[in-house]
């Protein structure tokens, strides 16, 4: 049987939570038998890009192609929004879809993997027999944006893109045979909104960072995660605000690291004492080593956090709330709260012998739970369970 995987993420480099698992999926597939990859590149994809993806998936074959620009972006949402809803598909999903690939796909048959939310726009019209491995569910995680929003105009953009996204996902699940989510939450959220049983639960995983020598410096704390993701954001912003001013007073500083970061955000957050804004960075090593914690502060969003595992990957203690650790099993290395102050309260009370048992427990946590081993296990067994 041939086997086709499909994804509108393309996974070089690996600087958010989407590419991190289109990876570890794609290894995990890569020395399958007829297996081909058809995969959209970012605007900004280099041929050395594509090339690093070709070695990295040795027999997999490879092919790429280029997103297919909107007829009318020079009017910005108002051409890009009627063009994507003529598609039947949320704006965001449309910006990264490739009619040359829908074509390739209608020529092709056997079995498919779609990666993600945006390769469920490729479902109809073909003979492919899909399987939807899905980061989030998103009737239930778009709709969030309607609280968050900071005025009207975002509130009814955040309203359209809910009803769009809803829409968009309920088509896809009747095309597709089997779907797998990231986490037991998940799964009841897919039942609650759709009235469909998750074939499986694949947790995402973070392979462990190689020659990585933590050298945890007193006081220091981190943040890990794109900023472009609004949510993320948000959360980071409430952090500041609520939860900040009394770890600034004792002495912390943190540091906030990640992709996405646009001016006015950078020049925002580094009016906040003792905050030191990073952006991207490529070698997490280094700016993972000094941090004595790390802070997931999210009130908002679905399925396991990849920021969150990065962050127990690289021997950091985490403290987070019930939305950050979600699919994460009770564990030592990670602490919940309910709001910033009390993230706050519960980094002042940690002493550095409990810190360094924390850090110990959070390498051992990712090796046996959420390691790339454990994950291509996973998914083979399930995808064979699945296909009988």
């Amino acid at each position: 049987m041939t086997l086709t995987v499909v994804s509108s993420y393309f996974p070089v480099p690996p600087d958010r939570g989407d590419p991190v698992r289109v990876s570890m999926m794609l290894r995990a597939l890569a020395d399958l038998p007829n297996c081909t990859l058809l995969v959209v590149r970012r605007p900004d994809t280099t041929a050395d890009q594509v090339e690093q993806l070709r070695r990295m998936l040795g027999p997999m074959r490879v092919r790429t192609f280029a997103a297919t620009p909107f007829r009318y972006d020079r009017l910005g949402p108002a051409g890009r929004y009627p063009e994507a809803l003529a598609h039947g598909l949320p704006p965001w999903i449309r910006s990264r879809y490739s009619t040359a690939l829908h074509r390739e796909l209608r020529h092709r048959d056997g079995a498919a993997i779609a990666i993600g939310e945006a390769a469920g726009a490729y479902f109809r019209g073909t003979a492919l027999r899909w399987h939807w491995d899905k980061a989030n569910v998103l009737a239930a995680s778009v709709p969030q944006e309607i609280k968050t929003a900071s005025d009207p105009v975002r509130r009814l953009r955040a309203r359209y893109l809910t009803a769009v996204s809803t829409r968009f996902e309920r088509r896809a699940l009747e095309s597709c045979a089997t779907v797998s989510v990231t986490s037991a939450d998940e799964a009841d959220r897919l039942r609650r909104h759709h009235g469909r049983a998750a074939t499986f639960v694949l947790p995402s995983c973070v392979p462990l960072p190689t020659g990585h020598l933590p050298r945890p410096q007193e006081r220091e704390l981190v943040w890990l995660g794109s900023f472009a993701y609004e949510p993320n954001l948000t959360g980071l912003r409430r952090f500041l605000a609520e939860g900040w001013p009394p770890l600034a007073r004792a002495g912390f500083t943190l540091t906030l690291v990640g992709s996405g970061l646009a001016a006015p955000a950078r020049a925002e957050l580094r009016r906040h004492p003792r905050v030191r804004v990073r952006g991207y960075v490529e070698d997490l090593r280094a700016a993972l080593a000094p941090a004595r914690a790390g802070v997931v502060p999210l009130w908002s969003g679905a399925g396991v956090k990849l920021k969150t595992l990065t962050l127990l990957a690289h021997a950091v203690p985490v403290f987070t709330t019930a939305v950050g650790a979600e699919g994460i099993p009770a564990h030592p290395a990670v602490r919940i709260a309910a709001n910033p102050a009390a993230m706050a309260e519960q980094i002042l009370a940690t002493t550095p012998d409990a810190l360094d048992a924390m850090a110990a427990d959070a390498t051992r946590l990712v090796g046996r739970e959420f390691s790339e081993a454990r994950f291509a296990e996973r998914l083979r067994t399930a995808l064979t369970a699945a296909g009988r």
